[in-house]
């Protein structure tokens, strides 16, 4: 179930609206700002199955695309069409440079 408050959040964690098109707005998570919550005591020692396992868990849930790309191929308002392509408005982005 996707809940999202008015203070910016979906199930506790910090989104930014994006527009492709000025007309859809699609909710954007940072991967960090997911990570520490899922992990509040830290996530340091967790490995990246648990964190890959963790963070597909919460994306289901919450009805959400994931989009992570290197540096030089990371593009916010890629992650936004991909998400409105996939019929989602909410997306988690994680640039893995």
């Amino acid at each position: 179930m996707l809940i999202v408050n008015s203070d910016n959040t979906i199930d506790g964690v910090k989104y930014e609206l994006y527009s492709k098109d000025g007309t859809h707005m699609v909710k954007v998570v940072n991967i960090c700002d997911l990570l520490n919550h899922l992990y509040p005591h830290g996530h340091l020692g967790v490995d990246g199955y648990g964190e890959r396992h963790s963070v597909k868990k919460w994306c289901d849930e919450n009805e959400s695309h994931y989009y992570g790309r290197p540096r030089e191929d990371f593009f916010i308002f890629t992650a936004v069409e991909e998400a409105i392509i996939e019929g989602k408005d909410v997306v988690v982005v994680e640039d893995l440079s």
